[in-house]
């Protein structure tokens, strides 16, 4: 067995090389600020205790990714059971000891402060996957591994019940075995049989607050004061806020009161204040981060690179694609953040670190050219 080790060093002009990708998240992040301080500023003129909240989160987010920036990633392959069993115990944790909000376990709370553990489970299992399936080829029996490595904590986050983590692990999982490769025909013939499951899913493991929020999604004018009230508030927040928006200093607003409004609907109130203008922003944002992370992938100097920086990229954009596409009715809702703009510290950090991962991986080349992603092969 070849036990030599290949030390990259970082290339300073690759990491310098993407001012797109840290401009896009800068943008979320500077919107969503803005956002938020213009939703919660006191009557006196002041600075809310939410926007503070989000300052020191960010602070800790901008420090993880400068320092994963730095790190190489390549250490990451020696740790991979640590970080998967670490994820996994937090995610049974949470289970027992998790405090219960909104209908869900998801939360671990100290004071005014809480984690949610299932946002960087989903990055250790990518992690780790990445890692397992760069040493080896995409045969039957290693599908079947990697495969039950994110089903174990998919079906956890399910059950804290948590659809929109699950969803984005899904997702993270069909990236990566597309570019291990998995042929798509046993990825087709998978979904296929997974389809058929759905009924049965629905009937014995869908919780009845998510059958409502099915029958709210498929009947915009069900219970128009109960549980579609959020909705239809989310619609006409987005119509008020016409091309322009209404401004940040706006003194009402539809979502006044709600709750969620600087969490899960924090895309409506970007819409309502500047308008489809600033929500085109930040769909922008999120087609760069996207094409960036994938460039990052393509031209990444090895194979754990390379599937770590897919499964990356989906973390970061499928969980703002289906923020949007709650928003915008496009989909039943799901309570998933906006990263970097939402309310709340767990999402930023991890999403911190999935961004400083990339610039890693950005910024190291091997010694030998040959060694690089070469399209088709692996050489």
């Amino acid at each position: 067995m070849n036990t030599h080790v290949q030390v990259l060093v970082p290339d300073r002009s690759r990491i310098t090389g993407e001012p797109l990708l840290i401009v896009a998240v800068a943008v979320i992040v500077g919107i969503g600020i803005a956002s938020l301080h213009g939703a919660t500023r006191p009557t006196d003129g002041g600075v809310s205790g939410d926007l503070l909240r989000q300052i020191a989160f960010l602070v800790v987010g901008a420090a993880t990714l400068i320092g994963t920036s730095r790190f190489d990633y390549r250490v990451l392959r020696s740790a991979q059971t640590l970080f998967y069993l670490g994820g996994i115990a937090a995610l049974l944790l949470v289970l027992v000891v998790g405090a219960h909000e909104f209908g869900a376990r998801r939360w671990f709370v100290v004071g005014s402060y809480s984690l949610q553990p299932s946002e960087f489970a989903r990055l250790a299992t990518v992690i780790t996957v990445a890692a397992l399936a760069s040493r080896r080829e995409s045969r039957p029996r290693s599908f079947l591994l990697v495969s039950l490595l994110f089903a174990v904590p998919t079906l956890l986050i399910l059950v804290e019940p948590d659809l929109g983590s699950s969803l984005v692990l899904v997702a993270a999982w069909l990236a990566m075995m597309v570019a291990w490769p998995v042929p798509l025909r046993v990825l087709s013939g998978l979904g296929a049989a997974m389809l058929a499951f759905v009924p049965l899913a629905f009937a014995l493991a869908v919780p009845a607050y998510q059958r409502e929020r099915l029958a709210v999604f498929l009947d915009p004018d069900r219970d128009p004061l109960g549980s579609g009230f959020t909705l239809r508030q989310v619609e006409v927040a987005l119509g008020n806020g016409g091309l322009a928006g209404r401004g940040l200093d706006a003194a009402s607003s539809a979502l006044e009161g709600m709750a969620t409004r600087n969490s899960d609907f924090v895309l409506a109130q970007i819409g309502e204040q500047l308008g489809l203008a600033g929500t085109l922003v930040i769909v922008l944002a999120f087609a760069v981060i996207a094409w960036r992370g994938l460039s990052i992938a393509d031209a990444a100097p090895n194979r754990f690179g390379q599937l770590l920086a897919v499964g990356i990229t989906t973390l970061l954009v499928v969980p703002g694609m289906l923020h949007i596409a709650v928003n915008v009715r496009l989909f039943p809702a799901t309570g998933i953040p906006l990263p970097f703009a939402s309310l709340g510290g767990s999402a930023i950090v991890a999403a911190s670190a999935g961004v400083g991962l990339l610039l890693s991986i950005a910024s190291r080349q091997p010694p030998n050219p040959k060694e690089r992603w070469t399209g088709a092969r692996w050489e």
